[in-house]
């Protein structure tokens, strides 16, 4: 799955959900790119906490923002004749908190909102037999409280399994002659 698929198909998600309900005129989609450190599973925050939080995402009461993360992508082979591309992907579902709803009850949505979310990702899939979303690698936190001591949530991380070897195949046609 390249980049611009994997924005596609969760920003048509979030335009969907009902909690969500994504729109250009009312934004509850946004994309990051982030630096995850392999060993520590660690995400800098900065960007979403600065920038997006109640300034270009600015959900109304109830409604939740979904924000995306790139995507990481590890090809593995299996010492014969297959090539996979195991990519790990992750987004928030970020609600802010209000006088009417307590921190908990926004962990209990955005996570149930989640879930459903990567069911419907999965659903699309389905019928492509070589693209898997293996159960046993989704995780999720419970995060919060982030930008103004406001907003909380869930983060989702997942893994989609993959054919590369089409996309590691020589094409000579990619490149000039050799001087």
């Amino acid at each position: 799955m390249r980049n611009s698929a994997y924005a596609a198909l969760f920003k048509g998600l979030a335009e969907r959900h009902v909690r969500i309900r994504h729109r250009d005129d009312s934004p509850r989609f946004a994309r990051i790119i982030v630096s995850v450190d392999p060993l520590q599973r660690q995400v800098d925050l900065l960007e979403m906490q600065e920038t997006l939080l109640g300034r270009f995402l600015k959900p109304g009461a109830g409604e939740q923002v979904l924000v995306l993360e790139s995507i990481q992508t590890q090809l593995a082979d299996n010492n014969g004749d297959n090539y996979t591309r195991q990519s790990r992907g992750a987004f928030f579902l970020l609600e802010q908190k209000s006088a009417e709803v307590d921190a908990w009850t926004i962990l209990d949505r955005t996570e149930q909102s989640g879930e459903e979310i990567l069911a419907a990702a999965r659903k699309q899939y389905e019928d492509q037999v070589k693209v898997r979303w293996p159960i046993g690698a989704i995780l999720s936190d419970a995060v919060g409280p982030l930008h103004d001591g406001t907003w909380y949530g869930t983060r989702f991380d997942f893994e989609i399994i993959s054919p590369a070897n089409a996309a590691l195949a020589y094409n000579p046609a990619a490149f000039t002659p050799a001087p």
